[in-house]
C-alpha cells in the first residue's frame, strides 16, 4: 500500500514539475488572420527568389504593420509579422535592412531582428511567425 502511495506522489509531482516546462515562447503580437498567396515571378517578389533575399509586403499583419517573407535557402521561405513585438502599443513596424544582412530593424528602439536566425533578436521577444506553404512559384502564407 505505502509503495502504491510513493507512485502516486511521484507521479503528482512528475506531472505539476513538467507543467512549467514549454518550449513554445509566448507570442507577444496578439493573432489576426494572415492569407497570402503570390508566384515568385511577380515582380514585387523577385528578390525572394535569391538566398537571404526579403521582401515586405505592406496591408497585413498586426495592426496592417506587414509582413516579411524571407529565403533561408533554397527550399525555405519564412515569414514574420513586421510588428516590432517591443512596441505593439504604437503601431511599430520593422523595416527590412537594405545590406543583405538578413536582418530587420525597428525605427523606433533600434532592435535588429535576425531573419536568418529565426527572427530572433540579441535580446528580447522574437517576431511572430507564420506559416509557409511553397509548392514551385507559388507561394503561401498563412495562420
Amino acid at each position: 500500500m505505502q509503495t502504491k502511495i510513493i507512485h502516486i506522489l511521484l507521479f503528482s509531482i512528475f506531472v505539476f514539475a513538467n507543467a512549467g516546462c514549454d518550449d513554445n515562447i509566448e507570442d507577444i503580437i496578439p493573432d489576426v488572420p494572415v492569407n497570402i498567396e503570390f508566384n515568385l515571378k511577380e515582380p514585387q517578389y523577385l528578390n525572394l527568389n535569391v538566398v537571404m533575399g526579403a521582401v515586405k509586403i505592406d496591408g497585413y499583419g498586426y495592426r496592417n504593420n506587414g509582413v516579411i517573407a524571407f529565403r533561408l535557402n533554397e527550399n525555405e521561405i519564412l515569414a514574420f509579422d513586421a510588428t516590432c513585438p517591443k512596441h505593439i502599443d504604437i503601431n511599430a513596424s520593422v523595416n527590412i535592412d537594405s545590406n543583405g544582412s538578413g536582418t530587420a530593424t525597428c525605427p523606433h528602439c533600434g532592435t535588429i531582428y535576425y531573419l536568418v536566425n529565426y527572427g530572433y533578436p540579441k535580446e528580447g521577444y522574437p517576431l511572430k511567425r507564420y506559416q509557409v506553404l511553397k509548392n514551385g512559384d507559388y507561394v503561401r502564407i498563412y495562420n
